[in-house]
């Protein structure tokens, strides 16, 4: 029977080893109150101040740490990113992942790859913006005027209301139609998707829009 390394009734923050300032780290860690980091991650979160319940990884890029044995928890399986093997682990109703959007590219596509297998809402934070894939529905209340991007990682059915450019029940997919670029034109937006595969991005000022829209 699987039993997860940490399990939490709140949300749980995710520090990855990617660029991002320790203030990004504070701002999730007041929202998600359990800190985990996947290897290196561990040194931004001792950075910020915040000492990890738990850190995954294999290791490789963790360096001398002053960490108790009892939390670190190695994985050296190279088929499964550091991210992959830290949602694995662990059981919360919400992540936020912070260290995973931005800097290297392939890292930034392993992570959208990561989030179209784990169907659990799971919100990735820049120093900027912030990424998660929409669920079937999903209601926003955003600042008029903000940018808002709808990215589809897969082919897919999408209806957007609020937006300067809304769809209707229209077919988007990476190499066809898509909504990027989009703004907020009324409150509430609404999106509305027939799969697990449309990349909402946003600045990160939308934060809490998105956690009271995931129910957290």
């Amino acid at each position: 029977m699987f039993r997860p390394i940490l399990s939490s009734h709140r949300p749980i923050t995710l520090v990855g080893g990617g660029e991002a300032k320790p203030a990004l780290v504070k701002k999730a860690f007041s929202r998600a109150p359990t800190l985990v980091a996947a290897d290196g991650g561990a040194r931004l979160a001792l950075e910020a101040g915040v000492r990890p319940a738990a850190v995954i990884g294999d290791f490789d890029s963790l360096g001398a740490l002053d960490l108790p044995p009892d939390i670190l928890h190695h994985q050296p399986d190279q088929n499964a990113t550091d991210f992959e093997k830290c949602l694995a682990a662990l059981e919360a109703p919400l992540f936020l992942a912070v260290g995973f959007l931005g800097g290297r590219l392939d890292h930034q596509l392993a992570a959208f790859s990561t989030l179209l297998k784990d169907h659990r809402p799971i919100v990735l934070l820049s120093d900027t913006e912030l990424a998660f894939i929409a669920p079937p529905s999903i209601t926003l209340d955003l600042v008029e005027e903000s940018p808002i991007s709808v990215f589809p990682l897969l082919e897919a059915r999408l209806t957007t209301r609020g937006l300067r450019y809304p769809l209707t029940d229209a077919s988007v997919a990476p190499d066809a139609q898509t909504s990027t670029s989009n703004h907020v034109a009324a409150r509430p937006v609404e999106i509305i998707a027939d799969r697990h595969a449309l990349l909402v991005s946003l600045p990160l000022a939308g934060l809490d829009a998105v956690l009271a829209a995931l129910g957290q």
